[in-house]
């Protein structure tokens, strides 16, 4: 294993990445120009389950363990194993996906390598448009969309297709099932990610103390480095964890307030690859 001085993680969605699943041509340039400069020093700490992820990975020349699903998987993108995982067992699971039969919310269980979810899903069009970009012939498993007419038949075919569950997905439509996940997620004592659109919510359930912080400590055990070892990138409410307890986190400027507030340091915004730029800035510390 090479010796790493420090490490540079980056968030995607809003901070390397403004357009669905594509880095922009001078994020790439300014990035790699980073990677090559410090010895392959980068990674990427994303809400994405990896196979949301791996394109960017491959993209970017990325040899260190990923943090995914919120940092409830570290993953291996050479050899895409397992360093550490914070995971739902199957019969975890499958207990709340029993909480949510006849309740009408539509349920989704994305995993690391491959997705479950009901038929009437609208994230299959989101997948289907991207299709270009998410390449799986390398995955153990190339059948990585698994979709199913019900919850039902969700846990009747599919649960035996995955060892373990980063977490789950409940799409609302009105303040009674609002109210409803939110019962399920303080019975169970879980963790819930909010994410409110205009017409709907979609709630993301963890295991508790599953967040981006906890892949990033196993990450800096891994290479027996310190939280100073390591400089953070974000934009969103999911980073706010990582923002509150590592000191050199730096905030993209299209950030929310609350992350610039709590960052080392405002940089450019992800439309003018203010993550590369600040990398490449700061190079020499990787050296």
């Amino acid at each position: 294993m090479r010796k790493i001085k420090k490490i540079a993680a980056t968030d995607m969605d809003g901070t390397i990445i403004f357009e669905l699943d594509t880095i922009s041509e001078e994020n790439k340039k300014q990035l790699l120009k980073f990677q090559k400069k410090s010895n392959n020093s980068l990674t990427i700490v994303t809400g994405r389950n990896y196979f949301l992820a791996d394109f960017a990975a491959r993209e970017l020349n990325i040899n260190l363990p990923v943090i995914c699903s919120n940092g409830a998987s570290v993953i291996d993108p050479q050899t895409l194993k397992y360093i550490a995982k914070k995971h739902f067992k199957k019969e975890e699971i499958k207990e709340l996906l029993e909480k949510f039969l006849d309740t009408g919310i539509e349920i989704n269980v994305p995993n690391d390598f491959r997705t479950h979810f009901i038929q009437n899903e609208d994230w299959f069009d989101y997948l289907m448009e991207n299709k270009v970009n998410l390449d799986f012939s390398h995955f153990p498993d190339q059948k990585v969309i698994c979709n199913y007419e019900s919850i039902e038949e969700l846990i009747e075919k599919g649960l035996d297709l995955d060892e373990s569950f980063p977490g789950l997905v409940a799409n609302i439509k009105n303040d009674k099932q609002l109210e409803y996940v939110r019962a399920v997620v303080n019975e169970y004592d879980l963790l819930a990610l909010e994410f409110p659109k205009e017409d709907n919510c979609r709630i993301e359930i963890y295991k508790k103390g599953v967040t981006k912080s906890w892949g990033l400590n196993k990450l800096l055990d891994k290479f027996n480095l310190s939280k100073e070892d390591i400089h953070l990138f974000g934009d969103e409410h999911n980073d706010y964890p990582m923002f509150e307890q590592f000191p050199n986190c730096y905030a993209v400027g299209n950030a929310i307030d609350g992350i610039k507030e709590l960052s080392k340091e405002v940089i450019d915004t992800v439309q003018n690859a203010g993550v590369g730029k600040k990398l490449n800035e700061i190079v020499e510390e990787f050296q």
